[in-house]
């Protein structure tokens, strides 16, 4: 075999053979206690680079093998992952190489999720994303808060979402006789899907599946609560869209009035919170209703890899809008609303870029988060779903409250805003360029056609 030829037999496998090295690369540096986190730094983010490189070398034709399946929406969702990563993996504080080898392992089920196959290896790769996450919640926890009490109730969760996606998993084997994506569309087969489903709802955090999200965020790291709202709910985003995409189950057409539903919750429950990091995880709740929406718009539309671009495009924004309003709370220490009086005259630059990331997250024009938002709910317009796009409509306005208090405690009240910002000079500049990206983007509606050359 020339090496070309077993080059491109290896091709499919590269990202998570990258991704593998530089867990077994990280693991054996950690053994010497000398070695330097900064080296544990540089091969996590070597092989990160490395898996990103495979991904977008591999053609999206197809079946690769019985377990293997790539086309446009394998790129794009991996895409997506890394880079909700990337931050986390650039700033983390940790002081051992315990945190990257969760991190890298966890993406490298990520990745395999992507490439999935078949619904057993959606099963497999699941679960490997999400056990390494639990580890992370308790061993990064934020300043001041307890982390197991929230790892755990994360785990069990977890493990329900894993218990119902086993359940359905049986059901499909019954009905069909395998584990290929598609069903027969039998009664049996539209239980299987809809069990398959409420696994993908519990690691998004739609209601009434919802109930780790606030806590599990509030007590990590806020850098870390980055990574979760950001590249951990695309994979459920992923997941559900599979099944979706492949079913004939009855379930897709609750998602919207699903996906509404958690808007107006998360809306509502965090118009009372004073803790800003509680805040955020409420907020990224609702960002999950607008994602669980538009699946359901997308799957009634016909689930075609082309329609997914407004999907693609909103969880691509989030990955900036989410993980720069998290590393804004890393950066200057705030976590109650008093500590952002007056931050507007005493650090203008930096309130300048949480502003425009709460504005974003709001949805306000001409920002990314408008657009995406935008795109999001002409697609549930164009499949019909008046009624749930009326109530996230209502669901958005209220959620302008707590947005653009943001805004208000920093630019119009009074206050002393004594933060003692640390040396972090890579979260700063995450933070800068999260915030360019969340202004700007919205003025750049050609920047769509490059999302969609992605998907093919």
């Amino acid at each position: 075999m020339t090496p070309s030829a077993l080059f491109l037999r290896f091709l499919p496998l590269g990202s998570g053979i990258s991704l593998f090295c530089g867990v077994v690369g990280v693991a054996f540096v950690g053994i010497s206690k000398k070695i330097s986190a900064g080296l544990i730094r540089a091969l996590g983010l070597l092989s990160l680079a490395a898996a990103a490189a495979f991904v977008f070398a591999q053609p999206a034709n197809g079946d690769i093998s019985s377990l293997l399946h790539a086309d446009g929406m394998t790129k794009a969702w991996c895409g997506v992952f890394y880079a909700g990563a990337l931050p986390f993996l650039l700033a983390g504080t940790w002081t051992d190489e315990v945190s990257v080898l969760l991190l890298l392992g966890s993406l490298l089920g990520m990745t395999f999720l992507a490439f999935s196959a078949n619904l057993l290896m959606l099963f497999i790769s699941l679960e490997l994303l999400s056990l390494p996450v639990y580890l992370l919640v308790a061993l990064t926890p934020a300043q001041g808060r307890p982390s197991w009490e929230a790892a755990i109730k994360y785990f069990f969760a977890g493990s329900v979402s894993a218990a119902f996606f086993l359940l359905g998993l049986a059901c499909h084997y019954s009905a069909t006789g395998g584990f290929a994506f598609a069903g027969n569309g039998s009664f049996l087969d539209q239980v299987a899907f809809s069990l398959m489903a409420l696994a993908a709802l519990f690691k998004i955090g739609a209601v009434p599946w919802h109930f780790w999200l606030p806590d599990v965020y509030e007590a990590s790291e806020p850098m870390l609560s980055g990574f979760l709202s950001t590249s951990v709910k695309a994979a459920g985003v992923f997941l559900l869209m599979r099944l979706a995409q492949y079913s004939q189950a009855s379930f897709v057409s609750l998602l919207p009035a699903i996906g509404a539903l958690t808007m107006v919750f998360a809306a509502l429950a965090a118009l009372n919170q004073q803790r800003l990091q509680r805040l955020l995880a409420y907020s990224s709740l609702g960002h999950a209703g607008v994602l669980v929406l538009g699946v359901g718009a997308w799957a009634l539309l016909g689930a075609t890899e082309k329609g997914a671009l407004p999907i693609f495009f909103y969880l691509f924004s989030y990955v900036f809008m989410s993980n720069g309003a998290f590393f804004f709370l890393e950066l200057t220490g705030v976590s109650q609303w008093s500590d952002l009086k007056g931050l507007g005259k005493k650090r203008p630059i930096l309130a300048f870029c949480f502003a425009a990331l709460a504005l974003s997250l709001a949805g306000i024009p001409p920002t990314a988060g408008f657009l995406a938002k935008f795109l999001i709910f002409w697609q549930a317009f164009k499949a019909g779903l008046y009624l749930p796009l009326i109530v996230a409509s209502l669901a958005t306005l209220t959620a302008l409250a707590y947005y653009l208090r943001i805004v208000r405690e920093m630019y119009f009240e009074e206050g002393s805003s004594n933060l003692k910002l640390e040396k972090m000079q890579t979260v700063n500049l995450i933070v800068s360029l999260s915030a360019a990206y969340s202004a700007i983007a919205g003025f750049l509606p050609w920047i769509l056609s490059a999302f969609q050359r992605v998907l093919g």
